[in-house]
């Protein structure tokens, strides 16, 4: 399945990256400097590859370009990062890591929130926010929404239950029965 096959429908890629607590984020379309670096990248492949004398089947091409990538990534000095190679800096860095795990019980998923002035709370599901109604009287209570699929259930830290409900992805505003 496609990672997305059109803005706002969400495919495998972001749905397991979401399970993960990772947001998948997009290049804008029609936005050059999006991929800028990409297309710098090309550029000099293209120049080192040119360069080479005898390259006829798809066997030395791929040879030549594999040398390349050695040569970019290992060898070659580049200006932008201090005259070092990709290699080092990228070997250099601690990598990062997820800001907290995702933490789920009885294989629901588990969101904290706080009841805003409204009476709502927030939910991103499938790249969409949704706002849930909870009750003016709850504003400024911190909840925990427990979300399996559609199904949400919203309790006090108290465990106090306040709502349960089907989420409508084509709504935006969850109302109260």
């Amino acid at each position: 399945m496609p990672a997305s096959t059109r803005y706002g429908v969400e495919g495998a890629v972001e749905q397991e990256l979401f399970a993960l607590g990772i947001t998948a984020k997009h290049a804008r379309p029609y936005h050059p400097q999006t991929c800028g670096k990409v297309e710098r990248f090309h550029q000099t492949l293209k120049k080192f590859v040119g360069a080479q004398k005898g390259i006829e089947t798809k066997k030395q091409l791929q040879r030549a370009i594999d040398r390349f990538v050695v040569y970019y990534n290992d060898v070659r000095p580049h200006r932008g990062v201090g005259r070092r190679t990709p290699r080092s800096v990228f070997g250099g860095r601690q990598k990062a890591q997820p800001t907290a795990s995702l933490v789920k019980i009885d294989g629901r998923r588990l969101r904290l929130d706080k009841v805003d002035s409204t009476g709502s709370v927030t939910l991103r599901h499938r790249g969409r926010l949704h706002h849930i109604g909870i009750g003016r009287p709850y504003a400024g209570w911190r909840v925990a929404m427990l979300v399996e699929g559609l199904d949400i259930e919203v309790v006090g830290l108290d465990g106090s239950p306040l709502r349960r409900l089907v989420l409508d992805p084509t709504k935006d505003y969850q109302r109260m029965p």
